[in-house]
């Protein structure tokens, strides 16, 4: 009895054990668990990576969901339920998830009083999308962004047991953390090289797994711990990949590198107008420009411009540098409003000349070479014209009002162009003449203000105006520009809250800011006081920044200015930002052109072909306007568009008919898919198999139907001793069905195409 007890003492430990081995082996094997831990550890690196991106701060956490993406993924992809059966499950799980997470950033002290902000707040920005109006509420970033990462999970997790495909479980992952890191700093990071890693592992278990699949089918020995082998080999492999890539030179040890990462990085870094509109109260610490020119203006907070060098710009003095403007005040920024747009070719005036005859201005000459990538021509003042092909963008029926000029053809490092624009050369003593005899359409466009103004900003303007005792518009225009110019000038002020004015913000609690939120709150207060104006971007030549007349224009030179409409002189700019000189008669902006203040010729006469400058020099703005710009030759990748169109076309069909032939035939074995695909073929000749009809008699008649009675005799009887015989007692070797296959399909094929109508014996 006593050696008895050692046996009895050790089995209820050996079967502790062995529950605890075999319990997960309920849900799969222990290959696809390797594989899901394979899984995790790869798309961790991106949920640490989009944590570490800090966008928003308090952003929730990614890790959990996308743990519970590749969960959710993982058993939804093993059921035996139809993808259009299961599929709503798991994105009504997901979409669970998602909320759950993100309510932590709503406002409440309880979870139901989050999700009812939630709620709420996504409703509102629903309303701001169908509006075109912009956003300055993170909730919807913060949503998006974790159902971006539970999405590329989930699916991930459906390509990997479902479809067994790893390439396409790592794609979306791939493209968020590239996005990502290349916001971060435009290179690879510690979260790259860890996803890198297991991607490869990943592909070689999906591919591995493969293989052991049709083995065990064929009934192949291999070793047990081939799996444990491969991905020692595999992890030795991937670690020397990953010290060889670190060894090469990245960043500032090589621009060639760099220039490659940046054009594979572009497709995510340049913003589109829309997403700057809808989300721009983001992070923008990453390098992308400030101001985007497209149609929307939003006020950004906490805002880091860059020292990268855009443009370098031959000027006579420093100045403003105008791209476009913006009329739309939405509370929370600024839209362009309805726009005329027309082409002009090169060396045409593109403003009506008699409509645009005001008095006081002269014309300026601009001549920029680019150093990256910008359509939108940069003038001096008012576009007026320019020697490259442009769009102009005007007020409706307003040919003499342009609000933005673009060149018809992208623009691009080392191209170079001449621009015209017209700047305001009156005086105070006539400015303040102008009186208020303001035209219709100036009016109409210019005195625009959102219903939701807060009352306080028009008290504010009135105050402000009466203790400077300004009567005309351009002492009040001048009044509040002095007032704003007190505030403190500040890049680190954060952006309005969602739901508040920004004006009201800044002039009652910021108190501080920058040129977006001064410009806004100077044309918003003289809108108050019916002055028409609107709000320019652009840049700002900064004296000292240049050699003689050579400027270079960085980001950190982006900026945003008054245009103040008077009558019988047109536009002219005020600056409310303290940082530069102030604006009006005589201030930021001088004129690029010399001429003798009591010579004006008229824009007919600088832009005609007969003009003679009156103090007998040349005119400069004939001969800057015949030089010819610099336009490099550079592909074109709308020459692509209809290749790639039609490639799409194909592949998209090819997948359809790949998807439509092995429809139903998941699980099969080789010799039972091949059968399936060849009852498929022969039904669509018109030789399916009758009712009554066993597979011999079948195969017969099909061979005899298409003289191909040997391979159809052959097929036959696999696919008899795969229903019916061991697997060692296979007579008909796979290879030889594989071939009877093929024959019967090239006769098959050749039926369908080429014989269609012919009946069948």
């Amino acid at each position: 009895m006593a050696g008895l007890n050692p046996s009895l003492e050790r089995t209820p430990v050996r079967t502790a054990g062995s529950v605890a081995i075999n319990l997960p082996r309920i849900v799969m094997s222990w290959e696809d668990w390797l594989t899901f831990a394979v899984a995790v550890i790869t798309f961790v690196a991106i949920a640490h990576s989009l944590e570490q991106a800090n966008w928003v701060e308090g952003m929730p956490p990614f890790i959990p969901t996308v743990l519970l993406g590749l969960a959710i993924g993982m058993f939804t992809a093993r059921t035996r339920l139809h993808a259009l059966a299961i599929h709503p499950v798991g994105l009504a799980l997901g979409a669970a998830v998602v909320v759950l997470v993100a309510q932590s950033y709503a406002d409440g002290p309880t979870l139901a009083d989050r999700l009812a902000d939630f709620r709420v707040r996504m409703v509102e920005w629903f309303h701001v999308v169908r509006a075109g109006d912009i956003s300055n509420d993170n909730l919807p970033f913060v949503t998006l962004v974790q159902a971006l990462a539970w999405l590329a999970a989930y699916a991930a997790a459906w390509c990997l047991f479902r479809w067994h495909n790893a390439w396409l479980a790592l794609l979306p992952g791939g493209f968020i953390l590239l996005t990502n890191i290349s916001f971060l700093d435009g290179q690879p990071s510690g979260d790259f090289v860890v996803f890198l890693f297991g991607a490869i592992i990943l592909l070689s278990r999906v591919h591995l797994q493969k293989h052991l699949a049709r083995w065990r089918a064929e009934g192949i020995d291999y070793p047990e711990f081939i799996s444990v082998s491969l991905i020692q080999l595999t992890v030795v492999v991937a670690a020397a990949l990953v010290v060889i890539a670190w060894q090469l030179p990245l960043g500032n040890q090589a621009r060639a590198v760099e220039s490659i990462f940046n054009t594979l990085a572009r497709p995510f870094t340049s913003q589109s107008d829309q997403f700057v509109r809808l989300f721009h109260n983001i992070d923008s610490r990453r390098g992308a420009n400030l101001h985007t020119f497209g149609n929307t203006l939003p006020i950004q907070g906490d805002v880091t411009l860059g020292s990268k060098r855009l443009f370098e710009v031959n000027a006579a003095e420093p100045g403003l540098l105008r791209a476009t403007s913006y009329e739309v005040y939405t509370g929370a920024g600024w839209k362009a409003g309805p726009r005329d747009s027309s082409r002009v070719d090169a060396r045409e005036l593109a403003v009506d000349a008699q409509s645009a005859a005001y008095q006081a201005r002269t014309v300026a000459i601009l001549r920029v070479r680019l150093l990256s990538s910008e359509s939108t021509i940069l003038t001096p003042g008012v576009p007026l014209a320019a020697n490259v092909d442009t769009r102009v963008d005007v007020a409706p029926g307003q040919a003499a009002d342009i609000e933005r000029m673009r060149s018809r053809r992208a623009l691009g490092a080392e191209d170079t162009y001449n621009s015209f624009g017209s700047i305001s050369r009156a005086t105070a003593e006539q400015l303040n003449a102008a009186g208020t005899a303001y035209p219709q359409w100036v009016t109409d466009r210019y005195l625009q203000l959102p219903g939701s103004l807060p009352q306080s900003v028009r008290d504010e303007t009135r105050r402000i105006i009466a203790e400077a005792g300004a009567a005309t518009p351009y002492q009040q225009a001048k009044a509040i520009e002095a007032y704003l110019r007190t505030f403190p000038y500040d890049l680190a002020v954060p952006a309005p809250p969602p739901g508040r004015d920004a004006v009201e913000f800044l002039l009652f609690e910021l108190k501080r800011g920058y040129f977006d939120y001064q410009a806004s709150a100077m044309c918003v207060m003289l809108r108050t006081a019916g002055i028409p104006c609107r709000v320019a971007v652009g840049y700002v030549l900064t004296p000292g920044s240049g050699e003689e007349t050579l400027y270079t224009v960085r980001k950190s030179d982006a900026y945003s200015w008054v245009e103040v409409f008077f009558p019988s002189y047109g536009w002219v700019e005020f600056n409310p930002t303290s940082d530069r000189p102030e604006g009006g008669a005589g201030g930021l902006s001088q004129p690029l052109v010399p001429s003798d203040p009591f010579v004006e010729p008229s824009l007919e006469d600088l832009f005609g072909p007969d003009f003679v400058d009156p103090t007998g020099g040349s005119n400069p703005v004939k001969d800057a306007l015949a030089e010819e710009p610099v336009l490099n030759d550079r592909f074109s990748w709308l020459l692509l568009a209809i290749p790639l169109g039609l490639l799409s076309l194909l592949a998209a069909g090819a997948l359809g008919l790949r998807v439509a032939w092995n429809w139903g035939l998941s699980g099969l074995d080789q010799r039972a898919r091949l059968w399936a695909h060849t009852q498929r073929l022969a039904g669509w000749a018109g030789l399916g198999a009758r009712e009554a009809e066993t597979p011999r008699e079948w195969s017969r008649r099909l061979g005899r139907a298409i003289q191909r009675e040997e391979p159809a005799e052959r097929l036959g009887q696999a696919y008899e001793e795969s229903r019916y015989a061991r697997p060692g007692q296979y007579r008909v070797g796979d290879g030889e069905a594989l071939a009877s296959y093929r024959s019967l399909r090239s006769a098959l094929l050749g039926r369908l195409f080429g014989r269609k109508n012919r009946q069948a014996p």
